[in-house]
């Protein structure tokens, strides 16, 4: 780019006295409302695995065995998410350094403060049983100390990690397709060892303990293969057989493994429904991998993309504060008798902590940790 000295009156044009070359910066993202309407089903996902946590059960009604099914997809969703942003070449437009700082800037003190208002307000204030320092601690380290908390050590991890994939994954989405599949089945195979080898050897092998340090890296297959999906999405034909057929027959077996007996002792534990479940994984990869190859070029008005942006934005502040809303309305006797009632009270929990985040937003301290 050309620098010119400025004009002066009476005097010709100046004329350029020095050539200086900037790199060519990528170009800023293109809004997509599909990311954010992803973020805000996953985090009414996330209140919902919560809720109906205790409701269910082997012999529970098949509607809500197939309702947890679909709420299991949420946190893969949400990594997947952050992939196929983050990992994108505009994330780090201007270097790794500022977004790094950008991203830890909002991460780090969230996590410092909720961890704190979690362990010390309802965990050693609230907390009916007794509660020790040494069991505080070592919940801290294996990120147990609630039941939500994990994922910031995750989303932290990946941060971290974000600027070493991006250079070698966002030049080729070949590689991305292929380092997202490899790390996904690593996934699989580290958590399916300890069940495996426990019904086979008689004696669990854990090959990885999962901690605050640890606990992002089996997720490190959703996150790449979000942003493999971004970049090189399959063919529109792929993507609808994902939607209306693996979807469906992926659903029905989550369902049988949650009611079947086979799941209740190892080896068979190996197939009980968690993130990291050989049903699960095929089932939030398939689903996701489906809307976004499917929505990636759907656009909306102005006014509506703004109230996406905000709910979306609001998203994290309603994972960091709902478990709370959700134990006041349980000690308030909020009614879970039936499956409408555990419905309404995902829906109470959602807009609480929705309308909560929005105020916090306002408050200029709050503001930095929602």
């Amino acid at each position: 780019m050309l620098e010119v000295l400025p004009r002066t009156a009476g005097t010709p044009e100046a004329t350029p006295t020095r050539c200086s070359r900037q790199p060519d910066l990528p170009p800023a993202r293109r809004y997509s409302p599909l990311l954010d309407v992803i973020r805000v089903v996953a985090v009414i996902g996330v209140v919902g695995v919560h809720v109906i946590a205790d409701h269910v059960d082997a012999d529970g009604p098949v509607a809500m065995l197939v309702l947890r099914s679909l709420l299991a997809t949420a946190v893969p969703a949400f990594v997947m998410i952050s992939g196929a942003l983050n990992l994108a070449p505009t994330a780090m437009r201007h270097g790794s350094g500022p977004f790094l700082a950008r991203r830890l800037r909002r991460l780090l003190p969230a996590t410092v403060a909720w961890t704190a208002f979690y362990v010390l307000v309802m965990n050693l204030w609230l907390s009916p049983g007794p509660t020790s320092l040494r069991g505080e601690i070592a919940a801290l380290l294996t990120a147990s100390s609630y039941p939500h908390l994990y994922f910031l050590p995750l989303i932290i991890g990946l941060t971290v990690i974000t600027p070493i994939l991006a250079t070698y994954v966002s030049g080729s989405s070949r590689r991305a397709w292929i380092t997202g599949g490899l790390a996904a089945a690593w996934a699989l195979g580290v958590a399916a060892m300890p069940f495996l080898t426990e019904g086979l050897l008689d004696e669990p092998i854990v090959p990885l303990q999962l901690g605050a340090l640890t606990y992002f890296l089996p997720y490190i297959g959703y996150y790449v293969l979000g942003w493999a999906t971004w970049s090189a999405p399959p063919r529109r034909r792929v993507a609808w057989w994902l939607l209306l057929v693996a979807v469906p027959l992926l659903i029905a077996s989550t369902v049988w493994a949650y009611a079947s007996p086979v799941t209740e002792i190892p080896p068979g534990k190996v197939l009980l429904p968690t993130y990291l479940a050989p049903t699960v994984m095929p089932l939030s990869l398939a689903l996701v991998i489906s809307l976004l190859s499917l929505g990636r070029t759907w656009r909306v008005e102005e006014r509506t993309e703004h109230m996406l942006r905000r709910v979306g934005d609001a998203t994290f502040g309603v994972f960091l504060v709902h478990f709370a809303v959700l134990m006041l309305l349980r000690e308030l006797g909020f009614p879970e008798s039936s499956m409408p009632a555990v419905i309404a009270l995902i829906v109470v929990v959602t807009l609480g902590s929705l309308a909560l985040t929005v105020v916090g937003q306002k408050i200029p301290l709050v503001r930095e940790v929602l």
